[in-house]
């Protein structure tokens, strides 16, 4: 017998998702992203937790404490944000293979530019020469707008001021997996295995721009 997926290697775990028997390698790469990985199947819970603690081992030692602990702060205050911020780039990875951890960075980047000089009193929106950059900062953009916005005061609402460090930390995490993992897309694919593929989303490999 041989795994289903790539019919290469020997099958050593049952995949509720493909309900077939496929080999660790495949179950390793392809969780959450090829696979539309059932939330509790013990693989993927196993293989998430251990990501997890190796990259936050692996931040605490380069950067420190503090670093880890202020956006620890920054997430109690909104967790929502967090997530939407994160759906937001791990959907348009999933339409968008290609997408890369460097695409995602200059996007924040011009996110956090434009954020800044807003605090300033004055609107405007920084552009890149790139059409996919441009797609993803006015998507983290749209989300942020949500969020400040807001005519009721509540939990949801926050300031720009709040919006922008939150967007910082985003930067400054994608920068961290460019400078550990050479995998171009190593970022895009950790934050995709915690918000796992619906059954019919696609995901292909072509330059796709979405248009609201």
């Amino acid at each position: 017998m041989k795994c289903i997926l790539c019919e290469q290697r020997k099958p050593k775990r049952y995949c509720p998702a493909k309900k077939g028997s496929i080999c660790p390698v495949c179950c390793g790469e392809k969780r959450g992203i090829e696979i539309d990985c059932p939330l509790d199947c013990p693989y993927y819970i196993e293989g998430q937790d251990y990501q997890q603690g190796k990259i936050t081992k692996q931040r605490l030692r380069r950067e420190g404490v503090q670093t880890y602990l202020r956006r620890a702060e920054l997430y109690n205050k909104n967790p929502e944000l967090f997530a939407r911020v994160e759906i937001v780039l791990s959907g348009l990875f999933r339409i968008d293979g290609k997408i890369s951890n460097e695409e995602v960075a200059e996007a924040l980047e011009l996110v956090v530019k434009t954020l800044d000089t807003e605090r300033k009193g004055v609107l405007y929106e920084y552009r890149s020469e790139s059409r996919i950059v441009n797609e993803i900062a006015g998507r983290v953009l749209s989300v942020i707008r949500e969020h400040t916005d807001r005519t009721q005061i509540d939990q949801k609402r926050v300031s720009v001021d709040f919006a922008k460090d939150v967007v910082d930390e985003f930067r400054k995490e994608v920068n961290f997996y460019m400078e550990i993992d050479s995998n171009p897309r190593s970022y895009l694919i950790h934050i995709s295995r915690y918000h796992p593929e619906k059954p019919g989303a696609p995901h292909g490999g072509g330059r796709v721009i979405i248009s609201p």
